[in-house]
């Protein structure tokens, strides 16, 4: 789109960048042509596909009432134990922020939004305060709670003064009720399905489960765990659960939960044999410090290892003082897919030109999130955070993003199933993250791009 363009192309280009079906947009519009586009999107692994297109767009008609700045909170994990997903967050809302001004200015709207940064050092009471702190300076809307533990802290308040608060990776079942908090991702239910299956299916007959003592860590140890006890109890084979270690989220330092993890691995191996004992660790980016300490017991690295969301796709694990136990370990972690769409790409150029690495599924989510905000507010044409979140599930009815559809249920969470599987692998000398399969929520199936 170069600035030659006549103006009616480029209105049709930056609105097929953010809606992909808008028959029945129901607030207001104006239909245009259909239009062809070519695009190329993720096939399985690393394979790419080359697709032609056919699509209606329409064109929104003027929002009433906004005009200047329109002010988004975004209260990201830029330190803290999620520090690699507040990165990645952060770096594509400073480009989603120019590419929904550029929309709004090509449609000659006469408000423009901005993205209020704050770091919550994924801590739920710097999250809360700096909430509290914006929303007294009239901020309404908010991108947050990037964990569970963030999200719950803050839902009284928002609650109780009328503010939205979306998340990008907010996953604890505990937290899927009607209020003021949305995901954009699904809960942990979820994600228990996929955990136990991919365990199950890398032949883990016995699993001895190492969490975070938190809201999101409790919820998905016992997700996973009663998913893999029905399966256990199905398969009329000898396997079961072992009583597992519960950690303080705050702690620093593992030695001791360490030796009592191998004290137990080395009982349960004995028993039942090396190649049937999975460890089950629920962690953030404290893992790191787990997997130092496990190298002081070998026994430890001679079972495999499975993680989740918490840990899939971080930095720290990449270190070389940990990364060669996490592959001996084959520690693999799932994450939520964000589906084949036309505009994942986007995101995927955005991140791997800023932080030079490919973007965790939530990412995504995030991107669309900032979109679907942007065209409630411009449809609504006024800064009521009510006003919007009766209205986000229009717009998602007729919104294909980065992360494909976007489709909430009845508690506000996304309803979708899938699941990529991230592994540390080592290429030309370097350690990196790499998606070696997906767990489909659809079919129940593990299908792997690489041998588990």
């Amino acid at each position: 789109m170069g600035k030659c363009m006549p103006q009616r192309a480029y209105l049709l280009a930056v609105v097929l960048l953010i809606v992909g079906i808008v028959a029945g947009y129901g607030i207001g519009s104006v239909t245009a042509p259909r239009v062809t586009e070519t695009v190329t999107v993720p096939g399985p692994g690393a394979a790419t596909v080359t697709t032609t297109v056919v699509q209606t767009v329409t064109l929104p008609a003027p929002g009433v009432g906004l005009s200047g700045e329109v002010r988004i909170g975004a209260l990201l994990p830029l330190s803290g134990v999620l520090s690699s997903f507040g990165a990645e967050y952060k770096a594509i809302l400073e480009y989603v922020e120019g590419e929904i001004n550029s929309y709004l200015a090509g449609l000659g709207r006469p408000w423009r939004i901005k993205f209020v940064v704050e770091d919550t050092g994924t801590d739920p009471k710097t999250h809360l305060d700096k909430l509290m702190a914006l929303a007294g300076a009239g901020i309404k809307i908010f991108i947050g709670g990037a964990s569970s533990a963030e999200l719950s802290e803050a839902l009284s308040f928002c609650n109780a003064n009328n503010i939205l608060i979306i998340s990008p990776s907010s996953t604890s079942p505990a937290l899927a009720l009607v209020d003021m908090g949305l995901r954009y991702t699904p809960n942990d239910l979820y994600q228990g399905k996929a955990i136990a299956k991919i365990m199950w299916e890398r032949g883990t007959r016995w699993i001895i489960p190492m969490w975070r003592g938190d809201t999101w860590g409790d919820g998905l140890a016992k997700a996973s765990v009663d998913e893999f006890t029905a399966i256990c109890k199905a398969s009329g084979e000898t396997c079961g659960v072992i009583e597992g270690i519960r950690y303080d989220p705050a702690a620093k330092e593992f030695s001791a939960e360490i030796s009592l993890l191998a004290s137990k691995v080395t009982d349960a191996t004995g028993r039942y044999g090396k190649d049937k004992v999975g460890v089950l660790l629920i962690s953030f980016e404290e893992a790191a410090a787990i997997f130092a300490a496990a190298k002081a017991y070998p026994i430890l690295s001679e079972v495999m290892w499975q993680g989740s969301d918490g840990t899939a796709n971080v930095a720290v694990l990449l270190d070389p003082g940990v990364a060669d136990i996490v592959i001996k370990t084959r520690f693999y972690n799932t994450m939520a897919s964000p589906g084949i769409s036309p505009r994942a790409e986007i995101v995927r150029n955005v991140i791997r030109a800023k932080l030079g690495r490919d973007p965790m599924g939530y990412t995504y989510f995030v991107y669309d999130i900032a979109w679907t905000v942007a065209l409630t507010l411009d449809a609504v044409g006024t800064y009521d955070a009510i006003a919007v979140k009766n209205a986000l599930p229009y717009i998602h009815q007729n919104y294909l993003g980065a992360s494909g559809l976007v489709k909430l249920d009845e508690n506000g969470d996304r309803v979708l199933a899938s699941y990529d599987i991230w592994f540390v692998v080592e290429e030309a000398g370097k350690y990196a993250w790499k998606v070696i399969g997906i767990y489909d929520g659809a079919t129940g199936r593990v299908i792997w791009y690489t041998s588990p």
